[in-house]
């Protein structure tokens, strides 16, 4: 293994540890600070009066929740290329699933830095009329619908489950148990594209699949840094 090629293992494996420690701790202050995900179901005026009396920790938890989504970009294309020799179609689809995951779950929270501070801004001000106020979370409603539900959320669960068991199958002959797991995991996380429909417990079983997908990506990061160094101290034997 040339040293170049060791670097971008090992920061391969530290990105795969660290998106999911980045997303939980937004996501994580945001349930203790504005109520997050239940806020969501409340009207659009409240959430916009209560996300305009938030402080600046609020913007930086959903900022950090961006972020985790971006760095699982390169996260992913790292792991498919260290994955490539096992099965280069596999690999290379991984590698488009886990961008296209990262990509629509940025562009779903990206509402919340950019347009929703203007809207909330918009919503409280002191002369705000009537129809201003309704115009306000008529657009709010809209993006939650589109960018939320539908971009972030209903195919954000699509690509991160392809993703997921895409590389599951690529790692099942070294590592049986995660590959498994991350099965289990991928089809829970799947259940979230139900729940638009009203199928009974389908956002409680991806709320906790999630979790554990979070968690199945930490050890996943564990896993290529484990690969690294015992490759990294085999060189002088195979020399």
């Amino acid at each position: 293994m040339t040293t170049r090629v060791a670097i971008n293992v090992r920061t391969t494996g530290l990105l795969l540890i660290a998106v999911p420690i980045v997303f939980t701790a937004g996501f994580t202050g945001l349930q203790l600070t504005f109520e997050y995900p239940d806020i969501l179901r409340h009207p659009a005026g409240e959430v916009l009066t209560r996300f305009a009396a938030a402080g600046a920790d609020l913007h930086l938890y959903w900022y950090a929740m961006m972020a985790a989504a971006l760095a699982m970009i390169p996260a992913t294309i790292g792991l498919g290329l260290f994955l490539w020799e096992r099965d280069r179609q596999l690999a290379a689809l991984s590698i488009g699933a886990g961008v296209l995951a990262g990509l629509v779950q940025a562009l779903g929270l990206l509402r919340w830095v950019i347009l929703v501070p203007g809207l909330a801004a918009g919503y409280t001000a002191p002369g705000a009329t009537e129809a201003e106020q309704q115009m306000a979370t008529a657009l709010f409603d809209a993006a939650n619908r589109y960018l939320g539900m539908g971009v972030g959320e209903h195919f954000g669960y699509l690509f991160t489950a392809a993703w997921t068991l895409l590389v599951a199958a690529l790692i099942i002959r070294q590592h049986r148990y995660v590959a498994v797991a991350g099965v289990l995991i991928a089809l829970g996380v799947l259940a979230g594209m139900a729940e638009p429909f009203g199928v009974p417990m389908a956002g409680a079983i991806n709320a906790i699949s999630y979790t554990l997908w979070a968690v199945w990506t930490l050890a996943l990061g564990i896993v290529v840094l484990r690969g690294e160094r015992r490759e990294a101290a085999a060189m002088p034997q195979a020399a």
